[in-house]
């Protein structure tokens, strides 16, 4: 979350920047009160391209970050995915093992009891 509120704190940082130029320039450049007002509105415009700018970029690089967690997240499911399968292959191998000593062990107990019996 670092990224976010560095992204919120250049925004807050441009808006605060541009408020404090539009009142330096009404502090120490007096003018006439059309030229301030064209001064003071080409000034808001230029803020606001700015933070329209800003705001784009930020939207941009959320976007990429989001499809590269998506993209990275694919390829962890996929590579769970595989071992959980391979887990499950040597389970079944290993029970059938285990199937194989059991019924051989029995077929020899049986065979030493018929042998017994005779």
């Amino acid at each position: 979350m670092p990224n976010e509120s560095k992204s919120s704190g250049i925004l807050l940082g441009t808006v605060i920047g541009g408020a404090m130029g539009i009142v330096a320039t009404l502090l120490l450049a007096p003018k006439s009160g059309a030229k301030m007002r064209e001064d003071l509105s080409h000034q808001y415009h230029s803020l606001c391209d700015k933070t329209k700018e800003i705001a784009s970029t930020i939207g941009d690089k959320t976007k990429e970050i989001a499809s590269t967690v998506g993209d990275t997240t694919k390829d962890i499911v996929e590579s769970v995915k595989e071992e959980a399968s391979g887990l499950a292959q040597h389970a079944k191998e290993s029970n059938q093992n285990i199937k194989e000593s059991f019924t051989s062990g029995t077929d020899g107990i049986k065979d030493k009891l018929t042998a017994t019996d005779k």
